[in-house]
């Protein structure tokens, strides 16, 4: 990039392109006034006239946050996928460029999701001004991007954002039939990629492939993996990178809200100029920072589809303490949707949590897969090293009882014993989290 700034500059850079986005962000008045705006916009979408109206409330309405929190109305996921996808724009067709994709509609229904070229091309100025981009992109990078680049804005968005980078780009899209897993490894091998943007579950495939073929994935040059589109614990990220030799970095978010922002520390931000933030607990009360808590998003800065206080069924922690990176945002950790939250005894844990458990010990195969049965915990899992297993077995099943309190056992095999990794997967074929209890099989979170 031709202008690089640190982590303590980026308020200076943000204020310069974007004025009093942030430097107001969390202020009450500056609050209130974007989220009036918000509501009288939404009512350029038929979706939300009929909503509000119904309601009785308009922005004039709202002369605090309170009056927002309670005079609003909550909008669900539900209302979304049952929605005619025209009704929720608040742009016309024809008007201005826009562009449609959806969610993956793995927790249920794919929601529309509209962006105008213009608010597309302004989150990417967003982006570059990161710098946790400034940092890691340069022109002399080559760029291997393996995110979807249909139905969803991950590849399109990472593309743009490389391209306002200057780097080489290696666009390879995934899981169809013009990138399958090993035309990938072939690529990566040929083209030798500095940067790899992938899901963790098809980074993993890939180095797997390549060590089917003799090949160390370290030879490759590979020094940053960004994952996205599926969420990847901690210790799972650290075992992926070690397996490249790079550094791991991991971006979250939902498509019909945007995501979080990432730094250097591999910690998520969240983007409070833009984005409202509501949280609450189980029973309705209001949660505080640093809490576990059910968020309620308001994006407030959003073109094509306007969302007012959208359930987003994800349960976040957010901080406010100052990160070590310097952003001036709250920090914040996705621990996961709150349906798939899982009780073993009197404890509560996400997946990820347990993933992030069951990566304490290297693991470098593929896949993996928990059953949770009424006394005891079946983990499945996959790995290279037959010499390392009972070792592994040992540390899992140790570190695994200590944390559930429950009697652990450990299966290992070979890469392709839980599904093959070679092969193009349609979407998420493995369940990794699955409760047996009381006779019944229900899948907790897919993988």
């Amino acid at each position: 990039m031709s202008h690089r700034v640190s982590s303590m500059g980026f308020q200076a850079q943000m204020l310069k392109k974007f004025p009093g986005i942030i430097k107001y962000a969390d202020k009450e008045s500056s609050i209130l006034r974007r989220l009036k705006k918000a509501v009288d916009y939404a009512y350029k979408s038929k979706f939300y006239a009929r909503k509000l109206k119904k309601a009785g409330v308009k922005g004039a309405d709202i002369k605090s946050i309170r009056d927002f929190k309670e005079k609003v109305p909550q909008t669900t996921r539900s209302e979304l996928v049952e929605v005619d996808p025209y009704d929720i724009l608040a742009v016309s067709p024809g008007s201005k460029c826009l562009i449609y994709s959806q969610t993956s509609g793995t927790t249920g229904g794919h929601v529309p999701v509209w962006v105008t070229k213009d608010e597309l091309e302004k989150n990417i100025d967003l982006a570059v001004c990161l710098p946790v981009f400034q940092k890691l992109l340069s022109p002399k990078d080559k760029v291997a991007l393996c995110y979807p680049y249909t139905r969803t804005l991950a590849g399109r968005t990472a593309d743009l954002i490389n391209q306002k980078a200057g780097v080489t780009i290696i666009p390879m899209g995934t899981r169809n039939n013009m990138y399958p897993p090993l035309e990938v490894a072939d690529a990566l091998i040929r083209l030798k990629p500095t940067i790899l943007g992938a899901a963790a579950t098809d980074a993993f495939s890939y180095a797997n492939i390549l060590m089917d073929q003799g090949i160390d994935p370290k030879k490759i040059g590979i020094k940053l993996i960004v994952s996205g589109a599926e969420p990847c614990a901690d210790n799972r990220g650290k075992v992926l990178g070690e397996l490249y030799g790079a550094t791991f970095l991991s971006l979250l978010g939902q498509n019909e809200i945007g995501g979080a922002i990432p730094c250097e520390k591999n910690i998520l931000h969240l983007p409070s100029f833009v984005m409202f933030t509501e949280l609450y607990h189980d029973d309705g009360t209001e949660a505080g920072f640093g809490e576990r808590a059910n968020s309620i998003v308001t994006p407030t800065w959003r073109e094509a589809m306007p969302l007012l206080r959208y359930r987003t069924g994800d349960v976040v922690k957010i901080n406010k303490e100052p990160c070590e990176c310097g952003l001036p945002l709250p920090t914040m950790e996705i621990l996961g949707r709150k349906r798939t939250e899982i009780s073993i005894g009197s404890k509560k844990f996400f997946p990820i949590e347990l993933e992030n458990f069951l990566y304490q010990s290297n693991l470098n195969g593929v896949w993996y897969q928990i059953k949770l049965a009424e006394d005891s915990v079946m983990i499945s899992a996959e790995h290279r090293d037959k010499a390392d297993y009972p070792r592994l077995a040992n540390e899992i099943k140790t570190n695994l009882e200590k944390e559930l309190n429950k009697k652990v056992e450990v299966k290992l095999g070979p890469p392709g014993t839980l599904y093959d990794y070679r092969k193009i997967r349609p979407g998420k074929p493995l369940s990794r989290v699955v409760d047996v209890k009381k006779g019944k099989s229900e899948v907790v979170e897919g993988a």
